[in-house]
């Protein structure tokens, strides 16, 4: 039997233990079956059904629970172990394991990266980094979609900065903050259980350029086939909410 996994040695951070509690209520606008259906119409494009597939930053595995089923193999990934138990499904694989540092010894034909979770990589290299293990773990004729909220996704969501709700008796609030200088996005979230008790996490994304992801995946032997404005099939601009990238390997 194939081996698949390797030890990395790193202990992985659990950001999302407390917003795990309240993710759905959260993501409750969220359409996953639409976004499942773009991604798969895209994938087809280049790969076949019978594709090993990886999904990193898969959080509590919505998109997952749709697209599994359509491939062979499907293997959902996640930093935060709170987010992938939340999760109850057995028709796919979970493993918890950090997106820069990925343990699989086996390559896949198909790499997804959805919910613009590549920003929240905060610094260049980070984002190299992945790059760099994308490059390792897919397959010569394999494709890696991801996509990446650019700045005026941010600017939009500033007009709705705060948001409140509860889910099964646990309440948060949440503030949106967009730092144009530093292009740094913050997410404060404020998570109240039933007994009283409060946790405060924050969640930071940069907001990149569009230009720069094709230059990083240059630098790391990968291209981009396509750049779409996310759930179209038009090519992406500037100033356009969300890219979506179609990436292949250069050897």
């Amino acid at each position: 039997m194939q081996e698949l996994f390797q030890q990395t040695g790193l202990k992985v951070k659990d950001n999302y233990k407390y917003v795990s509690d309240i993710y759905d209520q959260l993501m409750s606008k969220v359409d996953y079956k639409f976004w499942a259906k773009y991604l798969y119409k895209l994938s087809l494009l280049y790969v076949s059904k019978n594709s090993k597939v990886l999904e990193v930053a898969s959080g509590n595995c919505r998109l997952a629970e749709y697209l599994s089923s359509n491939f062979r193999s499907y293997f959902a990934s996640d930093v935060s172990l709170s987010m992938l138990k939340k999760n109850k499904s057995h028709s796919f694989q979970k493993v918890c394991c950090d997106m820069t540092l990925l343990p699989f010894k086996i390559r896949f034909d198909l790499v997804i990266c959805a919910f613009d979770s590549i920003n929240y990589l905060t610094n260049k290299k980070s984002i190299q980094k992945f790059f760099a293990q994308i490059k390792t773990i897919l397959n010569q004729d394999g494709i890696f979609l991801f996509d990446a909220a650019l700045e005026q996704n941010s600017f939009k969501h500033q007009k709705y900065a705060t948001k409140k709700g509860s889910l099964s008796g646990v309440t948060f609030n949440r503030q949106s903050i967009y730092l144009q200088s530093s292009r740094i996005h913050k997410n404060i979230f404020e998570v109240i259980y039933p007994d009283g008790t409060k946790f405060r996490e924050i969640h930071k994304q940069k907001i990149y350029p569009l230009e720069f992801y094709f230059e990083a995946l240059e630098k790391a032997g990968l291209y981009a086939v396509e750049c779409f404005n996310a759930f179209t099939f038009r090519d992406c601009k500037q100033n356009d909410l969300r890219a979506q990238f179609v990436v292949k390997r250069k050897n």
